[in-house]
C-alpha cells in the first residue's frame, strides 16, 4: 500500500480573524495617507483652494465656485494650451499687483497667435480650444473704451497668452499682455462647491 498524504490542518479562526484584521487595519490606513499627503501638499503650495469671484471663466468655472489647484503637474512639465491656469498679477502691466486670476493658456512661448471673427490661429493654422459645452469663440467685449486689444502678437520666451472662456466679459491678455511662466502657480483641477457643480473642471 501506499502511504497517504494526511489532510490538511484546517486553519483556526484565530489565524482567519488575524489576517481580516490585518487587511482592515491596511484599508483604514489609506485615508489616513492620503490626508496626510494633501496636507503636505497644502503646506508646499501644491494644492491650494480658490473662490472665484467673477464669471470670466464661464462656463468652466462660473462666480461663486471654490476650486482647487494644483501644482504638482507643473514640477514635470510646463502649462500647455487649454490648461486653465492659476497667476499672479505681480509684475504684469495694468493689472492691480498681489491678486489672482484664473484663465486658460491659448498661446504658449514663441507662437504667433492671431484672433479674428472670434477664431484662433497658432502659427496661421486654426486652432480651436472648447470647454464643457463646445468650441470657445474669441469675441471681443462690446465695450472696451480706449483699450486697443492685442489680437495679432507673437508670445514672448517664457510667457503665455491667456484668456476667459467667455470672452465678451473677460478681462484677459487681449488687453495686458502675456503672463510671465514664474507668475503661474498651477492648475485648475477640481470645483468641490458648490455641490451642483462638483467635478473635474474641463
Amino acid at each position: 500500500m501506499q502511504p497517504t498524504a494526511p489532510p490538511p490542518l484546517p486553519k483556526s479562526p484565530r489565524t482567519a480573524m488575524s489576517q481580516r484584521a490585518k487587511l482592515l487595519s491596511a484599508l483604514a490606513l489609506v485615508p489616513v495617507f492620503c490626508y496626510g499627503a494633501l496636507i503636505v501638499l497644502r503646506l508646499c503650495g501644491l494644492v491650494r483652494p480658490f473662490s472665484v469671484p467673477t464669471g470670466a471663466m464661464t462656463p468652466a468655472v462660473s462666480a461663486g465656485d471654490h476650486i482647487m489647484m494644483e501644482g504638482v503637474t507643473y514640477l514635470s512639465r510646463q502649462p500647455h494650451r487649454g490648461d486653465i491656469v492659476v497667476f499672479k498679477t505681480d509684475g504684469v502691466a495694468s493689472l492691480p499687483p498681489a491678486t489672482i486670476y484664473v484663465k486658460r493658456v491659448a498661446g504658449e512661448p514663441g507662437d504667433h497667435l492671431r484672433i479674428s471673427e472670434g477664431k484662433l490661429f497658432i502659427n496661421d493654422k486654426r486652432v480651436s480650444l472648447s470647454n464643457a459645452v463646445g468650441e470657445i469663440a474669441y469675441d471681443l467685449p462690446p465695450r472696451i473704451g480706449t483699450l486697443a486689444p492685442q489680437t495679432d502678437v507673437t508670445v514672448p520666451s517664457g510667457c503665455y497668452f491667456v484668456l476667459g472662456d467667455n470672452s465678451t466679459n473677460s478681462f484677459d491678455s487681449r488687453f495686458w499682455g502675456s503672463v510671465p511662466r514664474e507668475n503661474i502657480i498651477g492648475r485648475v483641477s477640481f470645483c468641490y462647491w458648490p455641490p451642483n457643480r462638483v467635478g473635474g473642471v474641463k
